[in-house]
């Protein structure tokens, strides 16, 4: 599945990279020196990439439609450099460890790990969406230990997150039910967007995946009343945390098919600026969490597991993110 998302988004980017590469070189890319800009600031922000909504997704307020404190030419010249791979570090994880949130630790750091929403809590949500196994009786709590500890089992590491102003600091769990509802609500619109990305859902996959969502939000106490006992589960069963603070800058989503990279969200915001930043999604790394966590070996589960792992990314940027947001693709 993932093979033909990097091979459609290699098709998608392949005619951007060498403009990428010049828009984006050191000397190059700083408003009023080099070549000139692909498009005037006038002209807004760039339309090359599809936004959230296009597909009629995007309920939340964070996107570039909804700042003044950013230059869409130099925006626009951030997109291009992250379609290009320019700020790809390399990782040593091989699943989804930390958050697609942008923001830092208090020193201004972060851990260089692969990312998806609620870090490692997207393949405990995923899992749960998209597995065919989960017991209808296990909360949200009980859920949260048992794949914590299968992945720590196998060798991976784990991680989740906070920040300095909240109980539950962490968007994809604190919405968690609403992410959930949404996807009962607009899986045909989540499904238009990820066939465009070469990710395909068959009609019993959405209708699984919306069957499992809907008898979560039905069952009784499966979603713990308090949030921040989910990223505490985490912990107690060995993930690692981090507290992040500031507010939320993200101007895009940077969809990574790279296999072992992540992207260098210090090195975008030291390049143009600290209002400068991005959700970081790595998609490779959604497969090899499927395969780990599915219980029965069978391939349709682990394939539905990895697309659902998929749609709880795509659900958690619909919720918090506005319809502007542009889902920038690295091949």
């Amino acid at each position: 599945m993932f093979e033909s998302l990097k091979n459609l988004l290699k098709h998608f980017t392949g005619c951007q990279e060498t403009t990428s590469a010049s828009a984006a070189a050191p000397d190059k890319s700083a408003p009023g020196t080099g070549s000139p800009p692909t498009q005037p600031a006038t002209e807004g922000f760039s339309e090359k990439y599809i936004t959230l909504a296009k597909f009629n997704l995007g309920l939340g307020s964070i996107g570039p439609d909804n700042r003044n404190d950013v230059d869409p030419k130099t925006v626009n010249e951030m997109y291009q450099a992250i379609a290009a791979g320019l700020f790809n570090i390399p990782v040593t994880g091989k699943v989804p460890e930390i958050c697609v949130d942008g923001r830092t630790n208090k020193d201004g750091s972060r851990l260089s790990a692969p990312c998806a929403a609620g870090g490692t809590l997207s393949i405990v949500y995923g899992g749960d969406l998209g597995g065919s196994s989960a017991a209808p009786g296990i909360d949200e709590i009980q859920l949260t230990a048992q794949t914590i500890s299968a992945l720590k089992g196998k060798g991976h590491s784990t991680g989740v997150h906070g920040d300095d102003h909240s109980s539950c600091g962490c968007g994809a769990c604190a919405k968690a039910p609403t992410i959930y509802q949404h996807i009962t609500e607009r899986i045909n619109e989540m499904a238009s967007l990820v066939s465009q990305l070469g990710i395909n859902l068959t009609d019993s996959e959405k209708e699984s995946i919306v069957q499992q969502a809907k008898n979560r939000l039905s069952q009784t106490g499966f979603f713990a009343e308090d949030r921040a006992a989910v990223v505490q589960t985490a912990q107690d069963n060995g993930a690692s945390y981090e507290e992040l603070v500031g507010k939320h800058n993200e101007l895009g989503i940077a969809l990574n098919t790279k296999p072992g990279t992540t992207v260098d969200r210090t090195a975008i915001r030291a390049k143009y600026g600290p209002q400068y930043d991005v959700f970081v999604v790595d998609a490779w790394a959604f497969g090899n969490a499927a395969k780990d966590i599915n219980a029965n070996g069978s391939e349709a589960d682990e394939q539905r597991i990895a697309k659902a792992i998929t749609l709880q990314n795509v659900a958690t940027a619909s919720v918090l993110g506005h319809g502007s947001l542009r889902i920038v693709p690295i091949a």
